[in-house]
């Protein structure tokens, strides 16, 4: 019997008021180790009064940002050193790098007083009776606990700034596509002149000097503040033209208006460039000096020879008396051949700039996919309705891309704005497909502000764009997949440059790595493609999220690349690339939003694809368990229709709510009778994904998830009290002890938005049937719960994996009986506004 995905009706009755504590005691790091500490002690007060020395001798006054770099068992939040010695009224921190580093403001006189705390640390390990465990353990005071928790300090310096060199800056800003801008990261911004008189000397000083050097770099030079969509992260766009006039600093955002004109040639003097980034990497208000990126097509190769499967392609006729899934696609355009289901085109580019080979071949796998590739390949009913949101010149044509949008790219994610959220308004399209990268990789110590401006799209239209991984450059390219785990593990040392591009880290989108098709004799059906770039992207988190078939990398002599769909003429052509798997999961996405009634959530619509999606069969080996997430995320979605329905073995619930500050959601049931045996021992198999939209920040680099939203599904103790009993997904083995927090990050994906744990119990645990679901959160040093709180989904599967007991059944009265309210997630939106 078939049993649809069921939604709790009334999720608010089980919010309770959240239980204090959490965080552990003071850890006295050096116990025991009291000549380590001393020594400890002493080159942290000498690396302060060195950096003291500089900020005291500084010409833009004394004002500057400093690294507090903690040893990696410290990274914990009740570790941080802010409460003793980096408090926020004289060290306020305004940010972070990788993870454990603290970016903090500083003066020689605040850095004095920090000092002066370090020095009262006691050098010898004090101990205290521990009643509880009933023996003696080190009881640190604050001061030497976080003294202790401290590797390092730095001044944040040029090395922190910028990682080019100005001949490579010429090189690449020469080239239009990038409009010749460099991004200039601040940590604060400059007010404007007419409220100077508010700031402090040091301050004052500060912006005075960061004015003084940009005039006097001469005639040729625009300062502009970026549209800044999170308010916390100034960003300049600098240039170096060949005009006479002086120097034009817009340090305040400029409308859309005032942006767009005119610009001055770029100028190419290695000089001048190299004056202006003496200055910017001398500067303490700067934070980081980027190159601008530019878009490109994650498509591989496509070959217009005659093909002998299939021989022809007719492109259904689309039933307007009905509706049909839609799907944004956000390319340089699609043909008139799917005209019949392209329902609106937002088009801004002359015919001759257009390139519609890649968006009709993307439009063509949602059209028409399943009769061309089959129901493996594309496992979704062939019919979509398309609003073409053609924005990207064609790239093969000089100065194409740069005479639409000559300031780069704010500009063009400013026109895909725009575009998304007219499709959005008028047509109820939720789920974009963009299969356009930008060429720089991301880092795991950042989150990028391409990756922050598209993440703020989506959220302002609640929205989901599916992302190409990006393909590896061909000179780059991996060996195919071997069916060996030993020798795919040897091939991964052995490659280069195959990391993620920009703006594929996403944390409120979803971007997909490429399998290979079934049906070529050369390569490992549904093995990760050779081209398919990998993660981890940021380190706090999976990425890429998921993967899906998008044509081999090395061609088969009759079939090609094994994925076909059409050229702009209609005729059929084979391709591969990450362009041409991010749409085959877009289209599942469209699909199950089309099928719900209503408007389902953001967190809901991913967290069906990833709760469903099934590490491929080449990837399942123990061997490479530590890297399938960095190939695949969460592996492959089945079809809708698998999602929406299992067989009454199984019962899934969708949990869709919100938890607001001080308080936690505490869903209690009873485990399926049929899977309870002797003793309350429970057996069976039970997997809960949780997706969040907590609060981000980019000035805190890895840390920049300033929420963690934590669900576990606990099983009641003989004492009363309870147990988690799931293990995330991607724990590599069993652990002997506690994880400090570096494993909760990497492991338990511990400050993720998305995160899964499951577990099989074949000959059952624990001494009772009693079960909730909890879910919690924690903030980052600093930070508050948003006073709206946080949006996230919970799906929970409980199961037999023998696929014998009536588990819904079960599960379905026993719920009901509890007063819990439940319903068909395909048509709850009639009766609960949050689906």
């Amino acid at each position: 019997m078939a049993s649809p995905i069921q939604i709790v009706l009334n999720p608010e009755n089980y919010e309770e008021a959240r239980e204090a504590g959490g965080g552990g005691g003071r850890k006295d790091f050096f116990a025991h180790r009291d000549a380590e500490f001393a020594k400890h002690r002493a080159a942290l007060t000498s690396q302060i009064d060195t950096i003291s020395g500089v900020l005291s001798a500084q010409s833009q006054g004394d004002v500057g940002f400093v690294k507090v770099i903690l040893r990696r068992e410290a990274w914990a939040k009740s570790h941080r050193p802010v409460a003793s010695l980096f408090r926020n009224d004289r060290t306020p921190v305004v940010g972070g790098g990788d993870l454990g580093v603290m970016i903090i403001e500083a003066r020689p006189g605040t850095l004095r007083q920090v000092a002066a705390e370090i020095a009262k640390a006691e050098t010898h390990t004090e101990m205290r009776f521990n009643e509880q465990k009933q023996k003696d353990e080190p009881h640190p005071s604050a001061r030497k606990s976080e003294t202790g928790a401290i590797d390092r300090i730095e001044l944040y310096g040029p090395a922190d700034r910028r990682s080019f060199s100005v001949e490579e800056a010429v090189a690449w800003l020469s080239n239009p596509m990038t409009g010749s801008s460099y991004q200039v990261e601040l940590f604060d911004s400059p007010p404007p002149r007419s409220e100077w008189d508010l700031l402090d000397a040091g301050h004052r000083r500060l912006a005075e000097s960061f004015i003084a050097g940009f005039n006097a770099l001469d005639h040729g030079l625009a300062v502009e503040r970026l549209p800044n969509h999170r308010h916390k992260q100034p960003i300049l766009s600098v240039r170096l033209d060949q005009s006479s006039d002086q120097p034009v600093l817009r340090l305040n955002e400029a409308s859309l208006s005032e942006r767009r004109r005119e610009l001055a040639v770029f100028n190419p003097d290695v000089k001048r460039h190299a004056r202006l980034l003496a200055f910017l990497d001398s500067h303490p208000l700067v934070r980081r000096i980027e190159l601008p990126g530019i878009v490109v097509r994650a498509t591989g190769a496509t070959t217009p020879a005659p093909r002998t499967r299939p021989i022809n392609v007719t492109i259904p006729i689309r039933d307007s008396r009905r509706t049909h899934p839609r799907l944004g696609i956000i390319d340089g355009g699609i043909s008139e051949a799917l005209s019949d289901w392209v329902i609106d085109r937002w088009d801004i580019l002359a015919d001759e700039d257009a390139d519609l080979a890649h968006g009709t071949f993307i439009g063509g796998l949602a059209a028409v996919g399943g009769a061309l590739n089959g129901a493996e390949t594309c496992p979704e009913p062939d019919g979509a309705e398309l609003v073409d949101v053609a924005v990207f010149p064609n790239e093969r044509k000089a100065g194409a891309f740069a005479s639409y949008y000559p300031e780069g790219l704010p500009q063009f994610f400013d026109e895909m704005e725009t575009a998304v959220s007219d499709a959005r308004a008028r047509h109820g399209v939720r789920v974009f497909n963009m299969s356009l990268n930008i060429l720089q990789p991301a880092a795991p110590d950042r989150y990028s502000p391409h990756a922050a401006r598209l993440d703020q799209i989506a959220e302002t239209n609640n929205a989901v764009v599916f992302i190409s991984a990006g393909n590896i450059q061909p000179q780059d390219l991996r060996a195919e997949w071997p069916a060996d785990a030993t020798t795919a593990l040897a091939n991964l040392v052995n490659a280069r440059n195959d990391g993620l591009l920009t703006p594929a880290e996403s944390a409120r989108n979803v971007a997909v790595a490429a399998l290979n098709p079934p049906g070529h004799d050369g390569c490992l059906p549904f093995a990760p493609t050779r081209y398919s770039r990998r993660g981890p992207g940021l380190r706090a988190g999976v990425k890429p999220d998921l993967a899906h078939i998008g044509g081999a990398g090395s061609q088969h002599p009759v079939l090609g690349h094994v994925l076909f769909s059409i050229l702009p003429d209609g005729t059929i052509i084979d391709g591969c690339g990450t362009s041409y798997a991010s749409p085959l999961a877009a289209k599942t996405a469209a699909v199950l939003d089309h099928a719900i009634e209503g408007e389902v959530s953001r967190e809901t619509l991913i967290g069906l694809l990833v709760h469903h999606a099934e590490m491929p069969a080449p990837l399942q080996s123990k061997a490479l368990a530590p890297i399938a997430r960095h190939m695949v995320g969460f592996g492959m979605p089945p079809s809708a229709d698998r999602i929406l329905e299992t067989g009454d073995h199984a019962i899934t619930l969708v949990f869709a709510s919100r938890i607001r500050r001080d308080q936690q959601i505490n869903f209690r049931f009873a485990w399926p009778a049929s899977l309870v045996g002797p003793g309350g021992k429970c057996r069976g198999r039970a997997k809960i994904t949780l997706v969040s939209t907590p609060p981000l920040d980019a000035r805190f680099g890895s840390e920049f998830v300033r929420v963690n939203i934590n669900a576990t599904l606990q099983q009641e103790q003989a004492g009363g009290g309870w147990k988690g009993q799931l293990e995330p997904l991607y724990l590599p083995s069993k652990r002997e002890g506690p994880a400090i927090e570096a494993e909760r990050i990497e492991h338990d994906l511990k400050w993720s938005p998305v995160k899964v744990l499951a577990k099989t119990f074949p000959k059952g645990v624990g001494p009772s049937s009693n079960w909730r679901l909890f879910v919690d959160y924690l903030t980052r040093a600093g930070e508050v719960m948003p006073e709206e709180g946080v949006p996230f989904t919970a799906i929970v599967t409980i199961s037999d994996p023998d696929a014998e007991q009536p588990v819904f059944t079960d599960m379905r009265q026993n719920l009901q009986a509890l007063g819990t309210q439940i319903a068909d997630i395909r048509t709850a939106a009639r009766i609960t506004p949050r689906v």
